[in-house]
């Protein structure tokens, strides 16, 4: 072949392949929500509302250039939403969709009630918040700002918001102005990932990618920041965050203040100190409690550092509990207030475990110590490469438009009035036979049987649909029956589910709204993120303010509570069958609230039998960052199951025991392992019984009221709203760190006795115990 070289052979080969490479590569535009975003509906909110918003609708470009501040800010307020000087509503959800591009923002972006923030995860497409170089807020993304009478919203109200797969960049501010890129005061069902922070680095830089002052959370994970002064600065009373990596920060973690916190696989990188605990309220050290786990940090001067010399109480703060900690080139692993206390090294180490604090075990307690100590021993079916296994929830940004079916294209409503059973179980099971993903549309999906879940089935929502149970079925405490069922006992195969909330509607004493059965086993199991039970508190649960006001002045007898306001048996059950769940940000909550302009947040009362059962004999659970609140008989009950790990948990007792006690409305029933308690006494925070390999990561068990009056928990006040929240019985292999209790006078019964009194272990307004061990 006259004048054709191996030279250029190649390079046509070359060619070639780059363009096969290009056609095959996926483009933004691929990303399902363009394709099947934006067909949800409200029903309870003014005509022609939209639930989905493309920011470009509403006049943003994206082009790098232009101002998109209004454009945004528009699109998240458009329509009446709840915006600040709105107390709280679930009428107006919407997903606010940021096409990829560089939007240039001058003034913040802010945040409403019930809103997420949500980006293209497709690599390469995620699109950038670029703060101009004039920009002088002190945030860029503020989901709760400051008025006159301070934060929009209570910190601990703050629900439903999500932000995900943005970039946030500051680098255009000047590094000596302070400024961070979300200014982030939430509490529960919120969450932050897949974010990335871009801030000016060096010595004088006073930039940070997350503020959070106050809140009862919450979640975070899989963030990254690069540079700034702090890389997160925040505060609140508990936080699970998981998969955070810093890279170049002078402080990547500086903690304001905590009850309770565990961090999970976090990577600090080329930063001057790690983690900062030194903070001080007053005298007192702000920092109550810190777990870190299975985490690394590299060429930092300072890995850790606790205390201040400056703080002269409280008896017991400052409560750290570390556990496979990798180090390379980080001389000083943990400093004190006076100096190293664990020394480090110029080469690589790993702290296996370490902690400070008051430690209990069956026999013996409080003894104070801060030493190096022998680590959890861990179940090999709960870890992966070492570490305990963990699961981002799924983007779905390679599946195509056609491995999608919609829900309410496939005949469902969601408009609260329908009966939409049929519909959603026949689409649930074509589904899974064709290996295609439901999306959820944003709506209220009104059922009156059980909806059924098969294996192999992949489910997420947009704005938190809601699959919400009505009528006589569900409404026969005497035969409980699953809202959702997943899978049937002992059936084997995994689901994925995200982003949806299961409720109840009126009376409903016989519903178990979330029942998982299936065999999925520690080698593929099936995964929970932000999916939620929510039982009352909204408007079309029909269990409100109007219906079930508070009544504190009344003596509750279960002949004279109102029916009514009687619904849910049980939250969650994880039946014997079963096996392999991870719950990531899940919130199994019985509102305690009508979070419904003009309610104004007033107290209500609702009765739910109980909180979340785990029966699993062969177990391998996995809970990060899961709550469950105000049930009659327990929040978490752990019966005859193992290998289980859980942190940060977090509970609340029902405000309005023990008026009634937790003998009623509910009575006992063998069936469902019951708890057999006192006559006078408030539900159990934390009971387990007849376990084994239990490993708690952090725990905050809290009992706030009695009868509805919060005085029983104010400091001073002899820890006195209940007498007990945490019992072990019967069980073996059982670690806790950082138990933190409010409001109970005994903090552990162990096989009957109590073996630990908050009077021992004062942290300010928790009482924490940093180490249990039976």
């Amino acid at each position: 072949m006259r004048g054709f070289s191996l030279q250029s052979l190649l390079a046509t080969l070359v060619s070639l392949l780059f363009f096969l490479e290009a056609a095959h590569a996926q483009k933004c535009s691929d990303y399902y929500l363009y394709q099947v975003g934006g067909k949800g509906v409200a029903p309870f909110a003014q005509a022609n509302y939209k639930t989905f918003r493309n920011v470009k609708d509403y006049g943003a470009k994206g082009d790098g250039k232009t101002d998109d501040t209004a454009a945004i800010n528009k699109a998240i307020s458009d329509n009446g939403r709840c915006g600040p000087g709105c107390t709280g509503s679930t009428k107006e959800p919407a997903t606010i969709f940021f096409p990829s591009g560089t939007y240039i923002v001058s003034a913040p972006i802010i945040d409403y009630y019930y809103t997420i923030l949500h980006g293209n995860p497709i690599p390469g497409c995620m699109a950038t918040l670029k703060a101009t170089p004039s920009f002088s807020a002190r945030w860029l993304l503020d989901t709760n700002p400051y008025g006159a009478n301070g934060l929009a919203w209570g910190a601990t109200n703050v629900f439903w918001r999500q932000v995900n797969n943005l970039v946030i960049d500051l680098t255009a501010i000047p590094a000596s102005q302070e400024v961070a890129g979300i200014h982030w005061p939430s509490s529960q069902a919120t969450s932050i990932s897949n974010v990335v922070f871009k801030m000016a680095q060096g010595t004088n830089s006073k930039h940070e990618g997350i503020f959070m002052e106050e809140g009862s959370g919450g979640y975070l994970g899989d963030l990254v920041f690069h540079g700034g002064g702090n890389g997160m600065t925040v505060g609140n009373q508990q936080f699970t965050m998981r998969n955070l990596t810093f890279w170049n920060a002078q402080t990547a973690i500086k903690q304001l203040w905590s009850w309770g916190w565990t961090y999970q696989g976090v990577s600090i990188n080329n930063c001057k100190v790690g983690f900062d605990f030194t903070a001080v309220d007053g005298s007192a050290l702000a920092v109550g409690s810190v777990v870190i786990v299975d985490s690394q940090i590299n060429n930092t001067p300072v890995g850790i550092t606790f205390g201040n010399t400056a703080g002269t109480g409280p008896a017991t703060p400052n409560n750290l509990m570390v556990e496979n900690l990798a180090l390379n080139n980080v001389p000083t692993a943990i400093r004190g207030p006076t100096g190293t206390v664990l020394a480090g090294s110029t080469g690589r180490t790993t702290v296996a475990a370490w902690g400070r604090g008051n430690e209990y075990t069956k026999n013996t307690g409080p003894v104070k110590f801060q030493k190096v100590l022998t680590p959890n021993n861990r179940p090999a079916s709960l870890l992966r490469n070492g570490k305990y296994y963990a699961l981002s929830k799924p983007t779905y940004e390679k599946v195509p438009k056609s491995g999608f079916v919609t829900a309410r294209s496939a005949g469902a409503k969601g408009d609260g009035k329908a009966d939409d059973t049929a519909a959603i179980n026949n689409l649930l099971a074509s589904a899974a036979a064709a290996k295609k993903v439901v999306h959820f549309d944003a709506g209220i999906y009104r059922v009156t049987n059980t909806i059924k879940i098969p294996p192999g089935s992949r489910i997420t929502g947009e704005s938190w649909p809601i699959i919400m149970s009505s009528g006589a079925n569900f409404n026969n405490m005497n035969s409980p029956r699953p809202v959702v069922q997943i899978g049937t006992p002992g059936q084997a195969g995994s689901i994925e589910w995200s982003n949806m909330i299961v409720s109840t509607q009126g009376a409903q004493a016989g519903a178990i709204l979330i029942q998982y059965n299936l065999n999925s086993g520690s080698a593929n199991p099936s995964g929970m993120w932000d999916v939620h039970v929510r039982i009352g508190g909204f408007a079309g649960s029909n269990i409100q303010l109007a219906q079930c006001a508070k009544t504190p002045e009344k003596v509750a007898t279960k002949d004279n509570i109102n029916p009514g306001c009687i619904s849910g048996f049980l939250s969650m059950h994880i039946t014997k069958q079963s096996s392999g769940l991870l719950m990531e940000n899940c919130w199994l909550w019985v509102a305690d609230h009508d979070m419904e302009m003009p309610a104004n947040n007033q107290q209500i009362t609702v009765y739910t039998g109980r909180g979340l059962l785990i029966e699993s004999t062969a177990g391998n659970i996995w809970l990060y960052g899961t709550g469950v609140e105000h049930h009659q008989q327990y929040e978490y009950h752990l019966v005859g199951t193992k290998n289980i790990v859980m942190g940060q948990i977090q509970t609340e007792t029902a405000y309005y025991q023990p008026n009634p006690d937790a003998l009623i409305p509910f009575p006992f029933t063998s069936t469902y392992n019951d708890v057999v308690t006192d006559k006078g006494q408030s539900g159990w925070g934390l009971r387990i019984f007849k376990s084994s390999d239990v490993l708690v990561y952090g725990a905050g068990l809290y009992s706030f009221f009695k009868n509805n009056d919060n005085t029983c928990a104010q400091v001073g006040q002899g820890h006195s709203c209940q007498t007990r929240t945490f019992s072990v019985k019967d069980s073996s292999r059982v670690s806790v760190y950082n138990l933190n209790t409010v409001g109970t006078t005994k903090m552990i019964m162990y096989n009957g006795n109590d073996i630990a009194g908050a009077n021992k272990n004062e942290n300010g307004f928790i009482n924490t115990i940093a180490l249990f061990r039976v």
